[in-house]
């Protein structure tokens, strides 16, 4: 595992902890939309942390060594869905109030960001359409050519 990884799994407790230690302003009643909201754009945050990290590592990099490829980040990818499933929920009348726990609060907190922790190696490829695991797709260029 790397000292990246290592990170990111000790901000990920301490966020969790932090849940946990300031549960009592945490709402115990949430629509459904807003509840998949928060989570969704919890799991965008984190994706946005992780790459900035990644685009500051990598900033002395010359675009022309990066190669082209038609794929996109898996995680990115799934951190829309909630986004828009919240909207149709919201805006479509859907939406039912929820009474949620503290721990359900804590649980849900650590299971979208661990999840995105898992997910962050992997990328939906284009042609052919696949999933596939590239710990170091923060080096492709997204394109239209084929790659060689």
């Amino acid at each position: 595992m790397k000292a990246s990884e290592k990170t990111e799994l000790a901000l990920i407790a301490a966020v969790v902890t932090t849940a946990v230690l300031f549960n009592r302003y945490l709402p115990p009643r949430i629509e459904s939309g807003y509840l998949i909201l928060v989570l969704g754009l919890l799991f965008l945050f984190q994706t946005l942390l992780r790459d900035l990290w990644l685009l500051f590592r990598q900033r002395s990099r010359s675009r022309d060594s990066m190669p082209v490829a038609n794929c996109m980040c898996l995680e990115a990818g799934i951190g829309f869905v909630p986004v828009v499933a919240s909207g149709i929920l919201l805006w479509g009348g859907f939406s039912r109030v929820l009474n949620i726990s503290v721990w359900a609060w804590t649980g849900a907190v650590a299971g979208v960001l661990l999840t995105g922790f898992w997910l962050k190696d992997y990328v939906i490829e284009l042609r052919p359409l696949r999933i596939r695991k590239d710990p170091d797709h923060i080096n492709f260029i997204f394109g239209r050519k084929q790659p060689k």
